[in-house]
Protein backbone atom coordinates (compact mmCIF):
# COMPACT_ATOMS: atom_id res chain seq x y z
CA UNK A 1 0.00 0.00 0.00
CA UNK A 2 1.74 3.25 -0.75
CA UNK A 3 2.21 6.14 1.50
CA UNK A 4 -0.86 8.17 0.36
CA UNK A 5 -3.44 4.86 0.38
CA UNK A 6 -2.34 4.56 3.99
CA UNK A 7 -2.91 7.69 5.17
CA UNK A 8 -6.35 7.76 3.00
CA UNK A 9 -7.46 4.92 4.70
CA UNK A 10 -5.93 5.89 8.44
CA UNK A 11 -8.33 8.81 7.64
CA UNK A 12 -11.19 6.87 7.13
CA UNK A 13 -10.47 4.89 9.95
CA UNK A 14 -10.43 8.03 12.50
CA UNK A 15 -13.84 8.71 10.96
CA UNK A 16 -15.66 5.66 11.02
CA UNK A 17 -14.17 5.13 14.92
CA UNK A 18 -15.03 8.67 15.85
CA UNK A 19 -18.90 7.60 14.69
CA UNK A 20 -18.34 4.78 16.64
CA UNK A 21 -18.17 6.84 19.82
CA UNK A 22 -14.44 6.82 20.46
CA UNK A 23 -12.00 9.74 21.82
CA UNK A 24 -9.00 10.53 20.00
CA UNK A 25 -6.76 9.40 22.71
CA UNK A 26 -8.34 5.60 22.11
CA UNK A 27 -8.77 6.52 18.25
CA UNK A 28 -4.83 6.67 18.42
CA UNK A 29 -3.85 3.94 20.14
CA UNK A 30 -5.92 1.74 17.40
CA UNK A 31 -5.01 3.67 14.14
CA UNK A 32 -1.00 3.74 15.28
CA UNK A 33 -1.03 7.61 14.68
CA UNK A 34 -0.80 10.76 16.95
CA UNK A 35 -3.40 12.35 18.73
CA UNK A 36 -2.69 15.65 17.22
CA UNK A 37 -3.90 14.10 13.32
CA UNK A 38 -6.52 11.99 14.57
CA UNK A 39 -7.86 15.96 15.95
CA UNK A 40 -6.83 16.94 12.14
CA UNK A 41 -8.46 14.53 10.54
CA UNK A 42 -11.69 14.91 12.27
CA UNK A 43 -11.15 18.57 11.59
CA UNK A 44 -10.73 18.53 8.26
CA UNK A 45 -13.56 16.00 7.76
CA UNK A 46 -15.84 18.54 9.36
CA UNK A 47 -15.04 21.25 7.98
CA UNK A 48 -14.23 20.16 4.15
CA UNK A 49 -16.31 17.06 4.36
CA UNK A 50 -13.77 14.94 2.52
CA UNK A 51 -10.70 13.36 3.75
CA UNK A 52 -8.22 13.53 1.10
CA UNK A 53 -5.41 16.13 0.43
CA UNK A 54 -5.50 19.31 -1.63
CA UNK A 55 -3.57 19.51 -5.12
CA UNK A 56 -0.43 21.16 -5.10
CA UNK A 57 1.03 23.35 -6.75
CA UNK A 58 3.91 21.80 -7.64
CA UNK A 59 6.45 22.63 -10.31
CA UNK A 60 5.41 24.06 -13.65
CA UNK A 61 5.73 21.69 -16.45
CA UNK A 62 8.49 22.07 -18.90
CA UNK A 63 6.85 20.79 -21.82
CA UNK A 64 3.36 21.46 -22.93
CA UNK A 65 1.44 18.53 -24.46
CA UNK A 66 2.17 18.94 -27.70
CA UNK A 67 5.64 18.49 -27.11
CA UNK A 68 5.34 15.57 -24.89
CA UNK A 69 3.45 14.22 -27.52
CA UNK A 70 6.12 14.93 -30.72
CA UNK A 71 8.95 13.76 -28.23
CA UNK A 72 6.73 10.46 -27.58
CA UNK A 73 6.78 10.05 -32.18
CA UNK A 74 10.52 10.43 -32.15
CA UNK A 75 11.63 8.36 -29.54
CA UNK A 76 8.88 5.44 -30.60
CA UNK A 77 10.54 5.71 -34.25
CA UNK A 78 13.07 2.51 -33.62
CA UNK A 79 15.34 4.47 -31.56
CA UNK A 80 16.81 6.49 -34.66
CA UNK A 81 17.49 9.58 -32.91
CA UNK A 82 20.05 10.07 -29.89
CA UNK A 83 19.33 11.93 -26.79
CA UNK A 84 21.48 14.74 -28.36
CA UNK A 85 19.57 14.50 -31.90
CA UNK A 86 16.36 15.02 -30.25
Amino acid sequence: MTQKLRRDYQRAQCIALRNAGMTCREISTIVGIFKSSVQRALKRFEERGDIYDRPRSGRPKKLNDRSVRMLQRLTQNEGRYSSHEI
